[in-house]
């Protein structure tokens, strides 16, 4: 029993000897001092060793305890070292950790845990402190992917730190009701051609980006290279050749992105314009053909875009730009502008652009006509039904009004009907010497999406007054464009217009990147202006007319005006083409079937 007795003894002083070597190690990791204890075998201070003061074990201990003990310790002054290093480079004293409770020898690697936990845990040199939040990026905290003008995809198909690739296809099949014999149409920026398979748009390119370096590039060919530039008459002023200098680009713009409240963004070059709400891609549209306060109103400016994001539900965006959809000036000021832009709910978009300042009307000899053009065009898009767990899963509508007039201008001249014309113009009523000049329209459309946004059905329309026809689309008559203007349908100050339409739109969307759409539309004008069925080419193409065309602005052959109607084409004349002449075969109607497919990626 006395053998018993003494053995139970020793252990226990064994195991009480062990736990206060363990406390003694985890200690010396928390004292300030440098120096380590003498009994540690092959420590080491700065990388040097030192030398064993003590190295007599102790008789007590067995050897495999004293195995873990070694090991325990060597762990323990790396750690010591590895904290000294560290808090040398940061140039800070390392905060004293809270203490912890002692751990038993037969688990040394819990003291490792604990130690690399409190050196986690304390701050050196203000590296612990919170970090501030990033701000939330604009208009991220919902889907906005049902907006009429915006893109619907949701996903991108790749993307990477520096580029963010974009490729646009449109192909489409307009049949024109009129059934005209050149198959030429007019009056529209997304229809050209009748009865003929024809590319609208092929367009590449993306955004590139890279330590706040933004820039975007984007082609345009097919149909749009060569539509869009016959509708700026900028080109028509001084030298060089701004319609082929620019007309296979549709945006090119690079900036900078200052890290302002939710973001600054200064850019410069051409972008695209949202005045009349529809985005310049018909496959961002909820239509194939907008109505006239879309189509007659700017695609692109040129010139410089400030985006200032005070919050994440705001955007304000000031324009310096050239003028209204031209490369170049037309007279000698600037345009100037800009949008507000406002989300303030998931179901709910309210964009405000305005311009002014800008002379835009083509003069003769250096251009400056002298008369200037302000504008408005304010629009609200509402969703007001959200259920995608049933068949019919969405209801949106938009609905766009536009307000506008210019003013100014001096002189006079002779038009080809033989009326004098003043050039001044004003924003409110008739006068001897001055015509009214305004420009006022309207649009609405409400979308359905069916079967979680596989089909979608669109109903609208809009309607547009223009006395001076300044944004009155030139129908290209014997190749006339902005520059030349055209005899056969006169833009004088004073000259009556007026027009609606109606369409309506199924789109099928097998999957985000693609829709096949068709679309029926009727478009009428209170004057002969849309394409019949003897065409607007003279000769039948037997002498094809090109754009830009100099003889577009001439009369042909021995064409004449004889007194007529003041609602027509050519107000209070009527045209005559004899034998040798010519007059364009005008409608007051245009009903038409349109189908395309249109890819996105």
């Amino acid at each position: 029993m006395l053998l018993l007795v003494l053995g139970v003894g020793q252990n226990a002083r064994c195991y009480a000897q062990t736990q206060a070597g363990a406390q003694t190690k985890v200690a010396t990791l928390h004292e300030p001092s440098s120096d380590l204890p003498a009994h540690v075998e092959g420590s080491t201070e700065n990388g040097v060793a030192r030398p064993t003061t003590s190295a007599l074990p102790d008789p007590e201990i067995s050897p495999a305890v004293a195995k873990q003990l070694a090991a325990l310790q060597a762990e323990i002054e790396e750690l010591k070292t590895a904290l000294k290093t560290r808090s040398a480079a940061t140039g800070a004293p390392t905060a004293s950790p809270t203490p912890v409770a002692p751990v038993s020898v037969p688990e040394p690697k819990t003291v490792k845990s604990t130690a690399v936990n409190l050196s986690a845990d304390t701050p050196q040199g203000g590296a612990g402190a919170p970090e501030k939040p990033k701000p939330a990026d604009p208009f991220a905290y919902a889907d906005w992917t049902w907006l009429n003008g915006n893109p619907r995809n949701k996903d991108v198909v790749w993307d990477s730190k520096f580029f963010t690739p974009e490729i646009r296809m449109d192909a489409h099949y307009i049949m024109d009701l009129n059934h005209p014999k050149d198959d030429t149409m007019g009056g529209s920026t997304e229809i050209f051609r009748s009865n003929e398979i024809q590319v609208e748009q092929i367009s590449f390119g993306g955004n590139f980006h890279w330590q706040n370096v933004n820039a975007r590039i984007l082609t345009m060919n097919g149909m749009f290279g060569v539509t869009t530039p016959r509708n700026d008459a900028s080109a028509g002023r001084g030298q060089w050749d701004l319609r082929g200098a620019y007309k296979y680009v549709s945006e090119a713009n690079a900036g900078y992105h200052f890290d302002v409240n939710h973001g600054l963004n200064i850019d410069a070059g051409i972008f695209v314009s949202y005045i009349g709400l529809f985005s310049y891609y018909n496959f961002d549209n909820w239509t194939y053909q907008p109505s006239y306060v879309s189509s007659n109103t700017p695609w692109f400016f040129n010139g410089l875009r400030i985006q200032w994001f005070p919050t994440d539900k705001l955007k304000i965006e000031p324009w310096i730009i050239n003028g209204w959809q031209s490369y170049g000036r037309l007279g000698s000021k600037p345009g100037l502008g800009g949008q507000i832009l406002y989300r303030p709910k998931p179901w709910l978009s309210l964009v405000f652009n305005n311009y002014g300042m800008g002379e835009d009307t083509l003069g003769s000899g250096d251009g400056h006509f002298g008369r200037s053009r302000i504008h408005t065009d304010d629009s609200a898009e509402v969703k007001y039904y959200d259920h995608p767990e049933k068949f019919l899963d969405k209801m949106a509508f938009s609905v766009t009004g536009d307000l506008g007039c210019e003013y100014g201008g001096s002189g006079s001249f002779v038009s080809a009907q033989g009326r004098t014309i003043n050039n001044n113009v004003n924003c409110h009523h008739n006068t001897a010497t001055s015509s009214k000049q305004t420009f006022a329209g309207w649009m609405l459309y409400n979308r359905w999406w069916f079967k979680k946004d596989k089909y979608g059905i669109t109903l609208g329309g809009g309607a547009m007054a223009n006395p001076g026809r300044y944004l009155t689309l030139l129908p290209p008559i014997n190749g006339a464009d902005a520059i030349t203007g055209s005899p056969y349908f006169t833009q004088n100050p004073g000259d009556p217009y007026k027009a609606w339409d109606a369409s309506l739109t199924f789109d099928w969307m097998p999957r985000q990147y693609i829709t096949f759409r068709t679309e029926y539309g009727y478009r009428h004008a209170n004057v002969p202006y849309w394409t019949g069925r003897g065409g607007i080419t003279p000769g039948d193409n037997l002498f094809p007319s090109t754009v830009p065309n100099p003889g577009g602005g001439s009369v042909v052959g021995s064409t004449s005006f004889v007194p007529g109607p003041y609602l027509s084409a050519t107000p209070g004349y009527t045209c005559v083409a004899g034998s040798a002449g010519f007059c364009p075969d005008l409608r007051k109607d245009e009903p038409s079937l349109r189908y395309a497919i249109m890819v996105k990626f």
